[in-house]
């Protein structure tokens, strides 16, 4: 469904390309999973067990919504819709005479820089900035078509845009891109990280090129993508992450359905509720994780006011915004269940205890179109792991927090991680650190620039939002829900469709380690590469007397960090090797 914000229009006439053969009415600056969930076209990857999956993490991440564009697999939420393409669902297995795409012709490039910047978001945007501002060439690269990451998302170029009538969110985005654009920053968009062999190595392969960018030093601000909550049902097309629903929104102008169930933990689920509501959407209702704001949290309430006003404005407004349109807010419950016939239409959510067990005879349904759940994030850290960047592991949450500086410097001298790739601090603890990373890797090299003052306002707020981003999580606290909503029936690896039974028949065998259980399974061997299911074999291996206590227990960081075709691999090596003199003399 095409919605309208206030400030970007549409500026271009329609234009169509093809779906299983089915004509699909799209516009410029569109992507094809915006045009396909808008055309309500749902059934896009092919399973193994002969399921389909659409739409998921809308970010690149799990490769759910992969599908074949003019015989290449894409990740539909990366690839722009044009006119005349050939989009048909991407089968779980291909004929080898079928699989055998010729690949685009790239080019090899060598690409010198001072400061490389994988990410532009809030982070990275900020470090970039303040390294250029030094005099450092700078260089960013990023997989979305335009800056700003998963906070800033900005609208595709096929948008006419009046910013005077934007939001604070996107105007503050754009500046941040135009600071950095000003100081001289390059960017690379459309760009993907498939290697880091070395801090001052990095491989990227964009549309028509292979590079290996060499820099003196390495930023990575990849951010973090959503928690898994596995249930009965969320695999089922419509069920998708709350950033996915909140990209379709602010980045393409689409809304997920007509009538929409937003779950999960946290305020970014309030905020896209609101802009859910407000583009017209029938949002049937917000299931909230944590408890009620009452007395008890009058402590924690004034910090954030007094650490963060704004925001807590923000809070305030979005609440508002959904009592005024009467859409219920259900403190202490989780979605439990999503049925449907090949794509949701029906969710369920229920009230939890005080240890985050469902309390039966609690369930309220609702019928629906969509489903959007955030319940908190994890950060990307591969690449910082790939690197032997140390960090540390949390077996109670889940999360993987780099070891580093206030400046965001890690183990290894070199390289920086800023933002919610290192661990999870929201958008403007993530800026500051971009601030600090980018000044600190500028002195490296004998840049000072104009930078004091930036340094000093940059420690000030990384401080104080660190102070707010505690107080929140204290009003928001929550149980850990776990895996208390699965059956054994539940699929735990989407990506290769492992459900919980078959992992738990592994671990009852005496297979010990997720290592050890992938390899018998296929759990974390799919296009995700183990960002989403990783998290919960820690926590089944866990509950069957495998602990899973530190960084090596997890699964390790392999080449290529995404999925990439091998033709692209291909040029990579033959580029890197030495060249045959005794070939080129004959």
């Amino acid at each position: 469904m095409r919605i309208h914000t206030a400030g970007i229009h549409r500026d271009s006439d329609p234009l169509t390309f093809d779906f299983e053969g089915t004509p699909v009415t799209a516009y410029a600056g569109e992507s094809v999973a915006a045009a396909l969930v808008s055309a309500e076209q749902w059934h896009w990857r092919e399973t193994r067990s002969g399921e389909t999956r659409g739409l998921f993490c809308g970010m690149g991440v799990c490769g759910e919504c992969t599908v074949s564009v003019d015989g290449s697999a894409r990740r539909a939420c990366l690839e722009m819709a044009r006119p005349g393409l050939q989009v048909t669902r991407q089968p779980a297995r291909r004929a080898v005479a079928e699989s055998a795409e010729t690949p685009p012709e790239r080019h090899w490039q060598t690409v010198e820089t001072d400061v490389l910047v994988v990410g532009a978001g809030p982070a990275g945007l900020a470090a970039a900035a303040a390294a250029a501002r030094a005099g450092a060439r700078v260089t960013v690269v990023d997989e979305r078509a335009k800056a700003g990451g998963q906070y800033f998302k900005q609208p595709g170029d096929g948008f006419d845009i009046a910013e005077a009538r934007l939001d604070h969110q996107f105007q503050e985005g754009r500046q941040l891109y135009r600071d950095a654009a000003a100081a001289g920053v390059s960017f690379i968009f459309g760009a993907t990280v498939w290697g880091a062999f070395t801090p001052r190595e990095v491989a990227v392969v964009t549309e028509d090129t292979c590079s290996m960018i060499q820099a003196r030093r390495l930023i990575l601000s990849p951010g973090a993508y959503e928690r898994p909550l596995p249930f009965p049902g969320w695999t089922l097309p419509g069920v998708m992450t709350t950033g996915a629903a909140q990209t379709l929104l602010r980045a393409y102008q689409t809304a997920p359905g007509q009538r929409v169930l937003v779950a999960g933990n946290g305020p970014l689920n309030l905020q896209v509720a609101r802009e859910l509501s407000a583009a017209g959407v029938d949002v049937v209702a917000v299931a909230e994780l944590s408890r009620r704001p009452g007395p008890t949290l009058v402590g924690p309430l004034l910090r954030m006011l007094r650490n963060g006003p704004g925001l807590v404005a923000d809070g305030i407004g979005h609440l508002t915004a959904l009592l005024r349109r009467r859409v219920p807010v259900l403190h202490q419950h989780v979605i439990c269940s999503a049925e449907g016939d090949g794509k949701v239409t029906r969710a369920s959510v229920v009230k939890i205890d005080a240890e985050g067990q469902p309390l039966r005879g609690t369930e309220v349904s609702f019928d629906v179109d969509a489903v959007c759940m955030g319940y908190g994030f994890l950060p990307q850290s591969e690449l910082a792991r790939a690197l032997e960047c140390r960090h540390d592991y949390d077996p109670v949450t889940g999360v993987l927090a780099i070891q580093r500086g206030l400046d965001s410097r890690t183990s290894v001298n070199d390289v920086f991680v800023a933002g919610d790739a290192g661990g999870l601090g929201g958008a403007k603890v993530a800026q500051a650190q971009g601030t600090l990373a980018g000044t600190a890797a500028a002195a490296d090299l004998g840049l000072e620039g104009d930078s004091t003052e930036h340094v000093t306002r940059a420690r000030a707020l990384a401080l104080r939002h660190q102070r707010f981003q505690t107080a929140l999580w204290q009003v928001y606290a929550a149980p850990d829900v776990g895996l208390a909503l699965s059956t054994p029936e539940t699929i735990m690896c989407r990506c290769e469709s492992v459900r919980r039974d078959t992992l738990a028949a592994c671990f009852a065998s005496g297979v010990a380690g997720i290592g050890a259980v992938k390899r018998e399974t296929r759990a974390g061997m799919g296009r995700c590469q183990g960002r989403y299911c990783a998290a919960l074999l820690a926590k089944m291996a866990g509950q069957a007397g495998f602990e899973v206590a530190v960084e090596s227990d997890l699964f390790a960081p392999r080449t290529p960090f995404k999925p990439m075709p091998i033709g692209s691999l291909a040029t990579a090596y033959d580029a890197s090797r030495p060249p045959d003199r005794e070939a080129e003399a004959r």
